[in-house]
């Protein structure tokens, strides 16, 4: 998804609003005269051709650094895209430091190792692991969003984001309690021995079914909390979507899911029928074969749809009294494009990789435009401009 936020250039302050006249407020910034809307389409001006050359670096660099170079390989990519993304004749910037990045991926791999070295030993000392790796997942968002919007600016305008742990932990409550309750359910049924008695079966649908609550309530709250956390200068950002669309979309989702997966599941038994009957000796292999390709392309194309749904639910709600995105991109051509985009990338053995990331981030920010009741320069004139107050990310090479 775009950032809740926008970021920095060093584009000159002058306006570039059309020129309309202003009426001032007794409270607040002035707006314009009634019914007068000023609209601003995002626009993108990369070639792709250049974003793979640096992606290319990244990619050499990390490979060289045996990964610990990944932080600056990812922002550097990061900020050629967003300085490249125009709103408003302003462009954006990413001044993030690359070494809270680095922290925060030492900390997960160290929390996964730690899960993984507990499993070997016990698998309920691994379990666990995992149950503190999960509950940590708030305060690593939590930090990960914060880091990214605070460090971001919009015409050397810094945006700011604030957000409390409590908060973090309020939003994530429910989905986390019930994927770590279901981890230890099914730790369960394997420890008795898998016993097929109905109650669990019975227990396993009711789970389910109270997942598509819980993870639609979850994904309402963290979506709310991270576009109502956002500051646009003297302007606060909000959400208002309201829970019925979040339910509902999840609903779609998951009916989607599971029938994708039901369609996918009998492509894959006739794949190894077919593969057994041509040559019985690979038939335990190419059934593992066919049955992990399947598997993953029906985790990828169920993830992209949501993305995609939730990309367009998000960027169509948020907003305020004076200003509004609004998103023209459906979500089935969303996904459509990331489906293209993965035939291309396997098609090639990954060479199209950075090509088909350019072509995403083009596509979602031409689809979204600002439309404002407040002047661009009156904004500006409420939001000075400064350094921003970050480290730069260090650079490799010549641009």
């Amino acid at each position: 998804m775009l950032s809740a936020a926008l970021s920095s250039s060093p584009e000159s302050e002058a306006s570039t609003a059309p020129s309309s006249s202003v009426v001032g407020l007794r409270r607040g910034l002035p707006r314009l005269p009634k019914r007068a809307v000023d609209t601003w389409p995002v626009q993108f001006t990369s070639h792709a051709d250049d974003y793979a050359s640096t992606w290319l670096q990244g990619a050499l660099f990390t490979l060289f650094t045996l990964g610990l170079g990944l932080p600056w390989a990812r922002l550097r990519c990061r900020r050629h895209l967003l300085q490249h993304t125009q709103l408003g004749g302003q462009v954006l910037d990413d001044h993030a430091s690359p070494w809270a990045m680095l922290v925060r991926q030492l900390l997960v791999m160290a929390l996964l190792s730690g899960g993984g070295l507990a499993a070997l030993d016990s698998p309920w000392a691994g379990l666990a692991g995992l149950t503190i790796a999960m509950l940590s997942w708030p305060m690593l968002w939590l930090a990960a969003v914060s880091h990214r919007v605070n460090r971001m600016s919009w015409g050397r305008r810094p945006l700011a984001w604030q957000g409390r742990v409590s908060d973090a932990w309020r939003a994530a409550a429910a989905p986390l309690v019930w994927l770590l309750g279901g981890v230890w359910l099914v730790a369960a049924w394997l420890a008795l021995g898998r016993p097929p008695k109905v109650t669990w079966a019975v227990g396993g649908v009711a789970w389910a079914l109270l997942g598509v609550l819980l993870l639609s309530e979850g994904a309402w709250r963290l979506a709310g909390l991270r576009q109502s956390g956002a500051r646009v200068g003297p302007l606060r950002l909000r959400w208002q979507a309201r829970r019925a669309e979040v339910r509902q979309a999840c609903l779609r989702q998951w009916v989607q899911t599971a029938w994708l997966g039901a369609a996918l599941g009998g492509l894959a038994l006739v794949a190894v029928w077919a593969v057994q009957a041509l040559s019985p000796a690979w038939g335990q292999m190419g059934a593992v074969l066919v049955g992990g390709a399947i598997a993953l392309v029906w985790v990828l194309t169920s993830w992209w749809q949501w993305q995609a749904r939730l990309f367009c639910l998000v960027w169509d709600q948020t907003g305020n009294r004076s200003l509004r995105f609004r998103c023209v991109l459906s979500a089935r051509s969303l996904l459509g494009e990331h489906l293209l985009q993965a035939c291309l990338v396997v098609g090639t053995g990954g060479i199209y990789l950075p090509w088909a990331q350019h072509r995403a981030w083009a596509l979602r920010a031409r689809s979204v435009t600002l439309r404002s009741r407040v002047a661009l320069h009156s904004v500006m004139r409420h939001w000075p401009a400064r350094h921003a107050r970050v480290e730069v990310a260090m650079e490799w090479g010549s641009r």
